[in-house]
């Protein structure tokens, strides 16, 4: 072969596996349920967004892990409504070649929240960018335009019929407990991550994974340790850049594939010393 086609040959090859994979990429629904039936000036709502990856497929979490693609939600506001930050449900670990990733299957939830001006009237448009990668062999890019009118009231809204349903959902948040304190410290082989305060936290000897909010970092699983009260694990140095000033991520207790876990995922912001 000639030296000077090769490239070419190769890099043909790869388009054509590439558009050979998006042509058999399945597609992902996704519908958008607000809360309420309409918004009322001065009160907040939420909007929940649910893909159903099809069977034998997954996406990525917002940080995919060591390969893969994240996946992503961007609103894009009007006048008169502010907010939309996003709660991410907890992913679950997976494997593509010799990384460990960070992934969704089945149906997956997410939950943004907004609140309306004491002053807005007529109807709120909201409309978000959303964009995943479809993983099975190779993972092929996917994005899809939400839009979401709502009138505007001034009587109290009704709640919207479906939303019992996304709200069940809401177990697989992880959540902030006020009344617990994160502390993380460098040590000379890992990051010692402590919590005081928890009411209901993982058993001291059980194990839990932690999943690094920072992007291309792969989940870990670590043992949990307890003394005079505080809960403790320890992690690789891996799961935060040298130069992070917190350590971010979820820490969810060992449970079984697809069944819920015996004690609800914790979001971890927690400073990080030396």
């Amino acid at each position: 072969m000639n030296r000077r086609a090769a490239p070419f040959l190769a890099g043909a090859c790869a388009v054509l596996l590439a558009d050979t994979a998006r042509a058999q990429a399945p597609e992902v629904p996704v519908t958008a349920l607000s809360e309420f039936t309409a918004v009322r000036p001065g009160d907040g709502f939420r909007v929940a967004v649910r893909l159903v990856v099809p069977a034998g497929w997954h996406i990525g979490w917002i940080n995919p892990g060591a390969s893969g693609l994240g996946t992503r939600l961007a609103w894009h506001l009007p006048a008169g409504v502010s907010g939309g930050a996003t709660e991410w449900p907890y992913p679950e670990t997976g494997e593509s070649g010799t990384d460990v990733i960070n992934v969704y299957r089945g149906a997956v939830v997410v939950f943004s929240t907004f609140a309306a001006a004491p002053g807005v009237g007529g109807s709120i448009a909201l409309t978000a960018d959303l964009s995943w990668g479809i993983c099975r062999d190779v993972c092929i890019p996917q994005r899809r335009t939400l839009a979401l009118t709502l009138p505007v009231t001034s009587g109290a809204p009704a709640r919207a019929a479906a939303w019992s349903e996304a709200e069940a959902a809401t177990r697989l948040l992880p959540m902030r407990e006020r009344s617990a304190t994160f502390e993380a410290t460098r040590l000379p082989d890992g990051i010692r991550l402590s919590v005081t305060g928890l009411k209901a936290g993982p058993a001291p000897g059980s194990w839990v994974t932690f999943f690094p909010a920072a992007a291309g970092k792969a989940s870990v699983v670590a043992r949990v340790e307890q003394a005079a009260g505080v809960l403790s694990v320890t992690l690789p140095r891996t799961v935060a850049a040298d130069t992070a000033s917190q350590l971010l991520g979820v820490l969810v207790a060992a449970h079984a594939t697809g069944a819920p876990p015996p004690v609800r995922a914790l979001a971890v912001e927690a400073p990080l010393t030396r």
